[in-house]
Formats: structure tokens, C-alpha cells, sequence
């Protein structure tokens, strides 16, 4: 028994030593915290109480803790959850400034953009947003081990601007603002996956075999998961700006550089438009012309192929037996727990396209000669403008990209470390979680964050959650949730939003169990 137990937990240590060297040899990046219909309305937590299969993705040791004294789990359409936000959706800004009727004039428009993005000139924000979906997944749990198989489909985005961005959107090429260069920036990105996902957890030290008052237990767990990437794509710009003069006798100069990364037809279509028009020398070659719904018509096919682990040890300690006014009579049980969850990446190989284009544009005034403007354009000024806007401009300068070699794109899941414990005394529980992610990829945040949340059962059949969350990518959350949770099925929803959002942005979250049968 000992001899089978080291094996166990030797083939564990190596699976998460392999993929800690493969994330730490490519820079990986990571995903957001998954969340379940509970933890969404617990304020976003759920590391030490996060059972069945959804543990697969949150802490897989968690396999192993008796839910409802209930060994089997499996879900039918078993879990949807959607969060979006950021300090760039910043509602409290918004409202004060763009739904009173105040005129925007450029001293209204530097105080929006200091309260927005903060007084530093250099400043940036950013917005996110993630849908997972978990349509089928199962749990079976041993006295000494648990095993599970789930499956998720992600959708992550994201997009961030500089204060310089945002405030040439406000206020144009202003020279009153742009008279000293800025930084006009602009990133975003877009990826969707598939996870095949196979949890395996066991015990790995107990002080007594009887599930009693004192008995206390460590659980220990891994879920290395196949992904399957449906698309990618990212487009940056990184440019400084500056106006000098007014008006029509205004010099710009924007230094800028910028680019996109592109898998399957878009990249072929980026490809054909770039060899048409700097290759062959067509001028009249027009990005819109290809760009159609071919360009996407390949989405939500496999494009990339990678492998990722989330891994997590759990502390149990029954501590007692309690009979308590309101609260009830039941166990009183401890937990804590310590999980670093979406190790990995995808290697995206299918018509993978890197575009990128350097320059500085000048622009010394708009001269106009309205003899060819007649000739050309039959008089039409509009016309004539759109010309120099979009194809002189828009096509010769900014359109004048390039494609680089490149094999694969490299994308990391957004890895995640996370703690938590909760105390459970019969009808009662409360916990608390702290997490940091690694980068900013969808929702994921390098701030760190804490969450609070309560749970109590009316009749033991009817849970009422609330949260808190602190930190993140987002100001102060609050949380709620309800349904209707059985001993063998469970049917629930949670809700979580920011109620002042001028302070670190907004988020909102909502989340659904599915159909939850346990036995």
C-alpha cells in the first residue's frame, strides 16, 4: 500500500515538473480563474470548496471531499459562466461626464480623461472579458482516490488604450493637447479553445480512517488537460504622437508601429492584399476587398494543439460535531488549500501570419488644389478627401505592412496561483480566497485579489451566497446567489457586479450550474 502510494504521488510531482519547465522555458501566460455557479456568488473564490468535476480546473484535489456523502457526479450542460470588465469600462466616469449634457471642450476632456486613466501621462487601462462552458463532465470518488473527466470551451478577449488614445478620441489632433509628443497606443486580443480535461486526486496522509470528530486528512491532486485552439488573433500598436501649429497649417507627426498576428484564412486573405498591392504594384488594391466572411468562415476549427495541468493539495481537519441555534446541527470542518491552476499553452500552426509595419507619418497641412480636385473628382470635395484619408493616407502609410516568417504562434494560458480556506458548521459556511495571476489575458489580472463569501441552507436544500471581492481587475464586487441544491442534483445561479466602478472599473459576472446530478 505504501509502495502503490509513492507512485501515486511520484507520477503527480513529474507530471507538474514537466509542465512548470515547459511554461517557464516560453514565458507562458495564462487564463482566468474558472467559476462555477457557487463561487461566482462567493465573491469569486472556491479553491478549498469547489467539488465534482468543476475541481478539475480550480483545485483537483478537491476530488476528493464528500459532497452530500455522494461518490458520482456528472453534469449535463454542467456549468456556464461569463465576466466581463476592467478599469477601461468605468461607468462612474461615463455617467458623470457624458449623461448631463455637459459639451466636451478640451478642458472637460483632459479632467475626463485624468479621472478615467489617472493623472500620469503615460497611463493605461484596460478591459476584458471570458465565457466558459463546461457541457459535460463526471466525477467518481474512492475512499483513497477520485478520478473525473470534463470538458470546457473558452472564449478569452481583451483590449487596452493608452490615456493618449483615448484622449485623440475625445479631442482630435488637438495641438493644445498633443503639443508635447504622447504615447497613442492600442492593443487587443482574441482567443477561443477547447479543454479535455482529466482529473486524478487521492489521499496522501490521514491521522485516522474514520471520517470523526479530530480525524484529519490531505488530499493531494492533478489535471493535465489536452487543448485545442479555435482561433487566435492580436493586433497591437505602440505610436507616439505630437500637433504642432493650428488648424489646416498644423504639422502631425506619429511615429508609430504596429502588428497582427493572424491564424487560418485571415492570414491568406492578409497575404493576397499585400502581394497585390506592394508586390505587383497595384495602387488600387483595397484592404475591405479582402477582407470578407471567408476571412473567418474557419473559426471553430482546430487551428493549434497544446497541453496544459492545474495541480492543488487540500487540508481537511473534522473538527467537531455542533448543535447551534439557527445554524443547525451537523459537522464543523476546516479546509485549506493552495492550487496554481492553467499551466501550458497551444502552438497555433495552422497559416499562422505575423504582419508588422514601421514608419512616421507627416503631415504638413492639407494642400489643395481644386483643379485636380475637378479634373479627378468631377468637384466632389468629400470625394476628393476620402481619397487622401484612405487611400493615400490609410493604404500608403498605415496600410503599408509586411508579413514575417513565422511557424507557429506561441500562446500561454493565463496561469494563476490561488489559496483559500472555509469553515463549514452544519447549515453555515464562510471562506475566504487570495489569488494573483501571472499576466492581463482576458480577465485575468496581476493585481492580487481577495474574496469573502457566506453560504446558508434553508431546510439544507436551498443555498443563500453572497460575496465580496477585492483586488483584481476590477473595483469592489459584490456577489449573490441561490437555486436549489439537492443531495443528488443541484440547479443554481450567482451574480456578481461592481456597484462603483469609478475606483479600479467595472465587472460583471453571471454564472449557471447546468443540471447537476449526484449519487
Amino acid at each position: 500500500m505504501a509502495k502503490s502510494r509513492s507512485i501515486h504521488i511520484l507520477i503527480i510531482c513529474v507530471s507538474a515538473a514537466f509542465l512548470l519547465s515547459v511554461a517557464s522555458a516560453d514565458g507562458t501566460q495564462a487564463q482566468a480563474r474558472h467559476s462555477t455557479s457557487v463561487s461566482t456568488a462567493l465573491g469569486g473564490g472556491g479553491s478549498s470548496y469547489i467539488t465534482g468535476y468543476h475541481a478539475n480546473f480550480v483545485n483537483p484535489a478537491n476530488l476528493m471531499i464528500s459532497d452530500r456523502n455522494t461518490r458520482v457526479s456528472f453534469g449535463i450542460i454542467g456549468g456556464i459562466h461569463s465576466s466581463a470588465g476592467g478599469s477601461l469600462v468605468n461607468i462612474g466616469v461615463y455617467n458623470k461626464h457624458f449623461t448631463k449634457g455637459h459639451a466636451i471642450d478640451t478642458h472637460r476632456a483632459l479632467q475626463i480623461s485624468d479621472e478615467w486613466f489617472g493623472s500620469g501621462a503615460d497611463a493605461a487601462s484596460r478591459a476584458g472579458f471570458g465565457v466558459d462552458l463546461v457541457p459535460l463532465g463526471a466525477s467518481y470518488r474512492r475512499d483513497d482516490m477520485a478520478f473525473s473527466v470534463a470538458a470546457r470551451a473558452r472564449t478569452l478577449g481583451r483590449a487596452g488604450m493608452s490615456k493618449g488614445m483615448f484622449e485623440m478620441a475625445l479631442t482630435g489632433l488637438s495641438s493644445e493637447v498633443f503639443g508635447d509628443p504622447k504615447k497613442v497606443d492600442f492593443s487587443t486580443e482574441l482567443l477561443g479553445m477547447w479543454e479535455l480535461s482529466f482529473g486524478y486526486a487521492m489521499e496522501v496522509w490521514h491521522n485516522s480512517r474514520h471520517n470523526t470528530p479530530g480525524s484529519m486528512r490531505v488530499f493531494a491532486g492533478a489535471a493535465p488537460k489536452i487543448l485545442l485552439g479555435m482561433g487566435y488573433i492580436k493586433v497591437g500598436l505602440e505610436s507616439q504622437l505630437q500637433v504642432i501649429g493650428r488648424d489646416l497649417e498644423s504639422s502631425v507627426v506619429h511615429d508609430f508601429e504596429y502588428f497582427i498576428l493572424t491564424t487560418g484564412n485571415l492570414t491568406d486573405d492578409l497575404t493576397a492584399y499585400y502581394e497585390e498591392r506592394r508586390v505587383r504594384g497595384n495602387k488600387d488594391a483595397v484592404l475591405d476587398d479582402y477582407l470578407d466572411d471567408d476571412s473567418f468562415s474557419d473559426l471553430g476549427g482546430v487551428q493549434g494543439i497544446g497541453f496544459g495541468l492545474d495541480l492543488g493539495a487540500t487540508f481537511e481537519w473534522y473538527m467537531k460535531d455542533v448543535a447551534l441555534p439557527v445554524i443547525g446541527t451537523g459537522p464543523q470542518v476546516l479546509r485549506a488549500s493552495l492550487a496554481i491552476t492553467d499551466l501550458g499553452g497551444i502552438n497555433f500552426n495552422r497559416k499562422p501570419g505575423d504582419f508588422r509595419a514601421r514608419d512616421t507619418f507627416l503631415w504638413e497641412g492639407l494642400n489643395v488644389d481644386f483643379e485636380y480636385i475637378e479634373e479627378e473628382f468631377d468637384g466632389d470635395f468629400s470625394n476628393y478627401l476620402d481619397y487622401v484619408l484612405e487611400d493615400s493616407i490609410g493604404s500608403d502609410i498605415y496600410g503599408n505592412f509586411a508579413p514575417r516568417d513565422v511557424s507557429n504562434h506561441r500562446v500561454g494560458l493565463t496561469s494563476m496561483v490561488h489559496a483559500g480556506g472555509s469553515l463549514t458548521m452544519a447549515r453555515l459556511t464562510v471562506m475566504m480566497d487570495i489569488g494573483k495571476g501571472i499576466n492581463n489575458r482576458g480577465v485575468n489580472s496581476r493585481r492580487l485579489y481577495t474574496a469573502l463569501g457566506s453560504e446558508y441552507r434553508i431546510l439544507k436544500a436551498m443555498p443563500l451566497r453572497i460575496g465580496m471581492r477585492m483586488g483584481g481587475y476590477s473595483g469592489i464586487n459584490l456577489s449573490a446567489g441561490t437555486g436549489l441544491d439537492l443531495r443528488n442534483f443541484e440547479f443554481s445561479i450567482g451574480f456578481m457586479t461592481t456597484p462603483a466602478s469609478s475606483k479600479g472599473g467595472m465587472n460583471l459576472s453571471a454564472a449557471w450550474s447546468g443540471f447537476v446530478f449526484r449519487f
